[in-house]
């Protein structure tokens, strides 16, 4: 299964606002100096998570995105299927060519691709992005290692 670049930096975006934890909201900016994302590539994708009813936006100078509603509400199949398409953990055809039928062989694979993409399904369902969030590290002042010393 592909994940498209513009997906992993959805999905990275909306893990940085979950971790906020507040109710102040984070500008594209922080978004994309958190994650070191292109910041001009993340507006756009944020105005999509936004029409997708997964962050709200607020004006003014302390403005910026927020969830729209909660972490542990929200899936990676969601958001997935949302900005890349319908969910196919494989790239699998019936290869065949013009209107030949295919053969007993290709379909006896049917079965196989089929499990295999509902158990992709059964996963993205299973995480959300509070889980996501929840399992990356703290960031602490104390590991902060000086390049060079005076």
């Amino acid at each position: 299964m592909d994940i498209s670049a513009r997906t992993m930096y959805g999905l990275r975006a909306l893990v940085t606002l979950a971790e906020a934890r507040t109710d102040n909201p984070m500008s594209i900016q922080e978004i994309a100096d958190d994650e070191q994302l292109p910041a001009k590539f993340l507006e756009g994708i944020m105005a999509d998570l936004k029409r997708g009813g997964f962050v709200e936006s607020r004006r003014g100078a302390s403005g910026g995105y927020l969830l729209a509603r909660p972490a542990s509400e929200i899936t990676l199949l969601e958001i997935i299927r949302h900005l890349d398409g319908p969910v196919a953990p494989l790239a699998v055809a019936d290869r065949t060519r013009g209107d030949e039928e295919p053969t007993d062989r290709q379909k006896a694979f049917r079965p196989v691709w089929h499990e295999i993409r509902e158990a992709t399904i059964r996963a993205l369902e299973d995480y959300t992005i509070q889980a996501i969030a929840d399992s990356v590290p703290e960031k602490r002042r104390d590991d902060f290692t000086p390049i060079y010393q005076i």
